[in-house]
């Protein structure tokens, strides 16, 4: 397929050296964190990835690649279509239907060999895609939105900083176990780096407050999986005080395993994100409360900094290439005003 004419820009490491030369204190000494001083920064790294911009008038093409099929992605898809709406920009929207490194490094390589020039994608395993995404970040360009690769060529990252998440869904997680208890996990993939990140925050938010993870259960995706795994820690720890799910679908299967074992009121259950099942089981008091993303921004901003990026270059890029969407706590107190902002957000689609 005929690739759309375009400028690659690669800002070396050397010329931003140069510029920003005298604005350091010199010499070749270590600094504090061991790392030598004149080693490249993160600002430097980032600036010597490929970078492609196209002529004015090019017809661009974008496309949002999700780590899986879950209602959350229905939010992301949403934000995008009101991306198209306001730009008349096409967007193709894929999912890896099983939720597989092997199936969204096909779909990368298919974008790339269909000429596509921009791909936002939620990383399935960070570590382990970094070959697909750097040849990929060759030929378009690349973020990534909600799980990111930050080891990769990806130009900067869209979404939720899931270390501050773990961190709000752990101090949320205090205030239900008040006097500390044991506590389980429950992951898709606890290698893709929204995962970990949240459970780091989880456990710097709890240390000290008498509360333990006894258990960290990963489903890869599989709901079936998901639910027996829940089923099963419950029967294995007799003196359990929560589960948490850190994945949309989690939280859910969790409560339901509560309410299968008789166990409604005596395990308290927190979950991630805005399923509907989720959103019932706070109503019913099967959940007690949930940490809500933003994925419908994670859909519009992506497709809106990819078409900036491909227009024009670095430039539209933020300081610390990052943009954080947001997250907050919504319980039985805000639920039905957070219901009625989700019916809003969904009307675009």
């Amino acid at each position: 397929m005929r690739r759309f004419p375009k400028l690659t820009l690669i800002v070396t490491a050397l010329t931003l050296t140069l510029g920003l030369s005298g604005c350091g204190k010199g010499g070749n000494s270590a600094n504090q964190s061991g790392t030598p001083a004149n080693a490249p920064t993160s600002a430097q790294a980032a600036a010597a990835k490929p970078v492609h911009v196209y002529a004015k008038g090019t017809p661009i093409k974008l496309a949002f690649v999700s780590n899986n099929v879950a209602n959350y992605w229905n939010f992301a898809h949403a934000g995008v279509r009101a991306f198209e709406k306001k730009t008349g920009i096409q967007v193709t929207f894929r999912e890896p239907a099983k939720g597989t490194v092997a199936e969204q490094n096909q779909i990368i390589e298919d974008l790339v060999t269909e000429g596509y020039n921009g791909i936002a994608i939620s990383v399935i395993a960070p570590n382990d895609q970094i070959r697909t995404l750097d040849s990929a970040a060759r030929s378009l360009n690349l973020i990534c939105v909600d799980s990111d690769a930050p080891k990769s060529s990806r130009l900067m990252y869209i979404g939720t900083m899931n270390y501050n998440a773990g961190l709000l869904m752990g101090k949320e997680i205090v205030k239900l176990l008040p006097k500390g208890g044991q506590v389980a996990i429950f992951v898709g993939n606890l290698a893709a780096r929204n995962a970990s990140r949240r459970l780091q925050g989880i456990e710097h938010a709890i240390k000290g407050h008498k509360i333990t993870i006894v258990a960290k259960k990963e489903d890869n995706q599989d709901y079936a999986r998901a639910r027996s795994n829940a089923e099963n820690v419950i029967s294995a720890f007799p003196h359990l005080s929560l589960m948490c799910g850190l994945y949309s679908y989690n939280g859910a299967l969790a409560a339901a395993a509560v309410k299968a074992a008789g166990d409604k009121g005596k395990i308290k259950v927190i979950a991630f994100d805005q399923d509907p099942d989720t959103l019932q089981d706070i109503k019913t008091g099967l959940i007690n409360a949930t940490v809500v993303q933003n994925p419908f921004m994670e859909g519009y901003l992506s497709c809106k900094y990819l078409r900036n990026i491909c227009a024009n270059g670095m430039k539209a890029v933020p300081t610390g290439a990052n943009v954080d969407t947001g997250v907050h706590i919504v319980d039985a107190g805000n639920l039905a005003a957070y219901k009625e902002k989700l019916a809003t957000m969904m009307a675009s689609k």
